[in-house]
C-alpha cells in the first residue's frame, strides 16, 4: 500500500489514462483535486511556498505575467482575464504536483508503477473497443443510438491522450526489464491511433515513433538539435503560411474528401496576415475567436478563422505577439535541453516521443488555451516525471 504522501499520485496514476480516453475534459478536475490534496499537506507542514520557488516556477510566472499584461490591449479584456485565470490555475496546479513528487519514497515505486501500467492497459481496451465498435459506448450513453448526431472525430481527444500516456508507460516497463511489453504498449497505442480518423494524431505518431527510436541510440545531440529546430520553427511560424504552406500553392493536392486540410491552410494564412498587423505585442489573450475578419466565409466552406488557428505557434504569435513567441520558444528549448541532460538513452527516448507527440498535436489540432488540453499537457509532464522517479527507485 503506498504511503500517505504517495496516495495523491496513486489517484492520478489510476485515472489519468482511463479518464483521458473516456472524458478528456475530466482531466481538469482530476488535476485540481490532486493539486489541492498536495497543497493542503504542504500547508500543514508550513511549506506553502515551496512549490513556487524553483526555476520552473519562475519560467511559468514570466509566461503567465505576459499573458496577463496582454489583457490591457486584448479585444475582449474580460475574456482575456478569464483565459489567463485558466492558464494560471493549470500552471500552479502542475507546479504543486511536480513539487509533491520530491517527497515520494522508494517504497512507493512498485504500486504506483503498476497502477500506471494497469490504467494504460485499461485505457487501450476502452478506446480500442470503442473504435472497433463504431462508438457503441458513446451512442448508448450520450446519443442513445441516433446515428445522425455523432462521428468518429469525437475520439480525436481520446486518441491524443492515449498517445501521450503511452510513452511514460513504456518507459516504466522498459526500465523494469519488460521490454517486449514496453514495445507492445507503444504498438497498441499506435494501432488504435492508426485505426482512428485523426490525421493530426497519426502525424504525431508517425513523426514521434522513428525519432524516439533514434533517441535510443543517439546521444544528447539529438535533443539539442530538436531544441534548435523547435525554436526556429516557433519564430518562423508566421512566415510559413504565406510561403511554403500558402493555400493557393498547395490547393491542387487536396480533393473534396480532404478539404479540412486545405481549410486549415486558409486559417493559418489568415492568422499570419493578422499577425503582421500586430507583430510585437499581438492582439491580446483569447483574441483568436474574435479577430476582425475571422467570420469571412471560404468558397469551399467554413470561416477563415474558427475559434482558434489549430496551431499553437500561430495562436501564441497572434495573441501574445513576438514577445510571447520568444518566451514560449525559450520554454520549449529549455524542455529539450532538460531532456538532453538525462543520463539514460531510454529516458531520453521516452521524453522525446512524449514531447514530439504533444508538439505535433498542439500545432495541428486543438486550441492551445483550451483548459482540458493545458491540463492534459501538464499532467503528461507530471506522469513522465513520476515515471522517472519510479525508475530511479527501482535501480537503487
Amino acid at each position: 500500500m503506498p504511503s500517505a504522501r504517495a496516495r495523491p499520485f496513486l489517484l492520478l496514476s489510476l485515472f489519468f489514462a482511463p479518464l483521458g480516453v473516456i472524458a478528456p475534459k475530466g482531466l481538469v478536475p482530476l488535476l485540481f483535486v490532486v493539486a489541492l490534496w498536495l497543497l493542503l499537506r504542504r500547508l500543514r507542514l508550513g511549506q506553502g511556498w515551496r512549490p513556487f520557488t524553483d526555476v520552473t516556477a519562475i519560467a511559468a510566472a514570466v509566461l503567465a505575467a505576459w499573458a496577463l499584461v496582454s489583457a490591457l490591449w486584448a479585444l475582449d479584456g474580460t475574456a482575456a482575464l478569464s483565459t489567463f485565470a485558466k492558464l494560471a490555475g493549470v500552471s500552479l496546479s502542475v507546479l504543486i504536483l511536480l513539487d509533491g513528487l520530491k517527497d515520494l519514497g522508494d517504497g512507493d515505486g512498485r504500486a504506483l508503477g503498476w497502477a500506471l501500467v494497469g490504467a494504460f492497459a485499461f485505457a487501450v481496451l476502452l478506446l480500442g473497443g470503442e473504435s472497433l465498435s463504431g462508438l457503441a459506448g458513446h451512442k448508448w450513453l450520450v446519443w442513445q443510438g441516433r446515428r445522425d448526431e455523432f462521428d468518429l472525430t469525437v475520439l480525436n481527444r481520446a486518441e491524443a491522450l492515449l498517445l501521450l500516456s503511452a510513452w511514460p508507460t513504456a518507459l516504466i516497463l522498459w526500465r523494469r526489464g519488460r521490454r517486449v511489453f514496453a514495445l507492445a504498449a507503444v504498438a497498441l497505442a499506435a494501432a488504435v491511433i492508426l485505426h482512428g480518423v485523426s490525421n493530426s494524431n497519426q502525424a504525431a505518431l508517425l513523426l514521434a515513433l522513428p525519432i524516439a527510436a533514434l533517441a535510443c541510440w543517439a546521444g544528447p545531440w539529438l535533443q539539442r538539435l530538436l531544441a534548435v529546430l523547435v525554436v526556429i520553427g516557433m519564430l518562423a511560424a508566421p512566415l510559413l503560411p504565406a510561403t511554403l504552406l500558402a493555400p493557393e500553392r498547395l490547393a491542387g493536392y487536396f480533393d473534396e474528401t480532404h478539404y479540412s486540410g486545405l481549410h486549415r491552410l486558409h486559417i493559418w494564412h489568415f492568422a499570419s496576415q493578422r499577425i503582421a498587423e500586430a507583430p510585437v505585442l499581438g492582439w491580446g489573450m483569447d483574441a483568436a475567436r474574435r479577430i476582425p475578419g475571422g467570420g469571412r466565409k471560404l468558397a469551399g466552406g467554413g470561416n477563415v478563422m474558427s475559434v482558434h488557428p489549430h496551431n499553437a505557434g500561430l495562436q501564441i504569435w497572434l495573441e501574445l505577439g513576438g514577445i510571447g513567441a520568444v518566451l514560449w520558444a525559450a520554454l520549449l528549448a529549455g524542455l529539450w535541453l532538460r531532456v538532453a541532460s538525462l543520463p539514460e538513452p531510454s529516458t531520453r527516448a521516452a521524453a522525446t516521443g512524449l514531447l514530439l507527440s504533444g508538439l505535433v498535436v498542439a500545432n495541428l489540432s486543438f486550441g492551445i488555451w483550451q483548459t482540458w488540453w493545458l491540463a492534459a499537457l501538464g499532467l503528461s509532464g507530471v506522469i513522465y516525471t513520476l515515471a522517472l522517479r519510479l525508475c530511479a527507485a527501482i535501480e537503487k
